[in-house]
């Protein structure tokens, strides 16, 4: 007995396993070549944005520079000056060239520049601080500029301080910007500083110091106060305690003699002289 064939001519619908494993195999390639274009496409960006930040930028962009520790100097008026010795873009700006500009002026103690990416530049200055008032001539006119305390002569913005005394009696009468007074009167200077950052008020009642030069490069102090007309003349070392012997001493005097011209306290002595 023989088994029975059925015979259709319809196709069937069964799906084999071969079938199932080409479709698994068309997905994946789909699914591949989706993750390519993304990638293409995110890599294009990078690359875009890249290109824009690393060199667009940087040769476009206007560099932004930001100024510290300016205390008298104007940051408008030294911008304009990097502006027209370093240029204006970012990636041709000279941190060398900027530094030595601004170290040209005689106001300027150190400076620092930084230049960070993409279009920044950062400047750091210290300011010379004053300690003095100093006569300078120069094409005629006569003008204040200001000491500091290592005898550098510059000058500020703005009117002088008020507790800054009137240095006079220097063997140089024509003096410039940026050059440095005689090293024999730095000591005067830092006692001056010192007696400022103490007790600063003591200036505010002396209108000058005259140094007067002896022999061998050694000198004496004439110091004027404002409350009387008479001159103090002491030795070189000017303190504290020296400013406050001599503003006392002055005190007891004009009460006993209210018409003197001149009081000597050199060499540990105190006598004093009478208008004639």
């Amino acid at each position: 007995m023989s088994d029975p064939c059925v015979y259709s001519d319809f196709p069937s619908y069964c799906k084999t396993d071969t079938d199932e494993l080409q479709g698994g195999v068309k997905n994946k390639e789909k699914q591949r070549s989706v993750l390519k274009i993304t990638f293409f496409i995110l890599l294009s960006v990078c690359l875009l944005e890249g290109a824009i930040y690393f060199i667009i930028m940087p040769w476009t962009s206007a560099v932004e520079v930001s100024f510290t520790g300016l205390q008298t100097l104007k940051a408008e008026e030294l911008g304009r000056g990097l502006s027209l010795h370093c240029g204006s873009r970012w990636l041709g700006f000279n941190t060398a060239t900027a530094a030595a500009h601004i170290a040209s002026y005689s106001a300027v103690e150190s400076v620092a520049v930084e230049k960070r990416f993409p279009n920044q530049v950062f400047i750091k200055i210290t300011e010379r601080v004053p300690v003095a008032l100093m006569f300078a001539q120069s094409e005629g006119k006569t003008r204040f500029v200001h000491v500091d305390k290592n005898g550098v002569l510059f000058t500020v913005n703005g009117t002088p301080l008020s507790s800054i005394p009137l240095l006079t009696g220097f063997d140089a009468e024509i003096v410039s910007e940026g050059m440095r007074i005689d090293a024999g009167y730095r000591e005067l200077l830092k006692q001056i500083a010192e007696i400022r950052e103490s007790n600063a008020a003591y200036f505010s009642l002396i209108s000058e110091i005259k140094v007067a030069v002896k022999e061998y490069g050694n000198y004496e102090l004439a110091v004027y106060p404002l409350h009387v007309h008479a001159r103090v003349l002491t030795d070189a070392e000017l303190n504290e305690a020296a400013l406050q012997t001599m503003l006392l001493t002055l005190d007891v005097i004009y009460d006993l003699e209210p018409n003197v011209c001149e009081v000597d306290m050199r060499r540990g002595a105190t006598s004093y002289k009478v208008h004639s």
